[in-house]
């Protein structure tokens, strides 16, 4: 099992959400658009993706990575405000409280912010495990020349960087990890470390944690169906 390169998905994390709902089959830009306010922020650290800085350019390519990430910003907006996500993390903190004073992690409801939102993403390719290894396919389908464009247009530096991580994490395919308890609590405890919330978890912490994941996962599970009702 692979537990290697967690610092790419810290931060909010619903990257195979967004492609659940708003991917276009044969439009890969579009596509990897949906991610991109996330990917900016987690591979370029102190940058941003800002919908006001992208200056209009005549690249229908590029356009298309906009379109995603705007649509990106529209889900975000919908789904923090939402009762689902405000009831999901409610429960998911009263699940976690308990096991996080016990082993004395801070921040538990952090963690459930966090923790709701990757478990999404689990109930998600756990339904639809095709559409995971679909999602990989795109990104990789995308064009460096492309991406540059867009990054430049929406002033954001360091270009190569963000595509050599990109690449990285393609390649990587972490997102499939999610399933197995021990690769969920390593990405929590990275997300926490690279926060500057605590120490990386030690193992008695993570086990603890595990313990209560497949319950979250029910959780999520049986509540999917509002959140898809939800969705505007």
């Amino acid at each position: 099992m692979v537990l290697l390169q967690a610092d790419y998905l810290c931060s909010r994390l619903n990257y195979f959400a967004h492609y659940y709902f708003d991917h276009l089959p044969g439009k890969e830009h579009h596509n990897l658009g949906l991610l991109m306010p996330d990917l900016v922020r987690n591979f370029l650290k102190g940058q941003r993706l800002k919908p006001d800085n992208y200056q209009l350019i005549d690249h229908p390519e590029s356009a298309l990575l906009h379109q995603g990430a705007l649509k990106h910003f529209q889900r975000d907006k919908h789904f923090h405000g939402s009762e689902f996500f405000k009831a999901m993390s409610a429960e998911v903190g009263q699940i976690i409280k308990p096991i996080f004073e016990k082993h004395q992690i801070p921040r538990y409801w952090f963690a459930a912010h966090i923790i709701s939102e990757m478990m999404i993403d689990r109930v998600l390719i756990r339904q639809v495990p095709v559409l995971i290894s679909q999602f990989y396919s795109d990104l990789q389908q995308t064009q460096p020349p492309v991406i540059h464009t867009y990054l430049s247009a929406s002033q954001i530096g360091d270009t190569e960087d963000f595509i050599t991580r990109l690449n990285r994490f393609c390649e990587l395919r972490y997102l499939m990890q999610y399933v197995h308890n021990p690769a969920f609590a390593y990405s929590l405890s990275r997300i926490y470390f690279y926060v500057g919330v605590s120490p990386e978890w030690s193992e008695n912490q993570s086990i603890g944690v595990q313990s209560v994941l497949d319950d979250i996962e029910n959780l999520i599970f049986v509540n999917i169906p509002r959140l898809i009702a939800e969705m505007p």
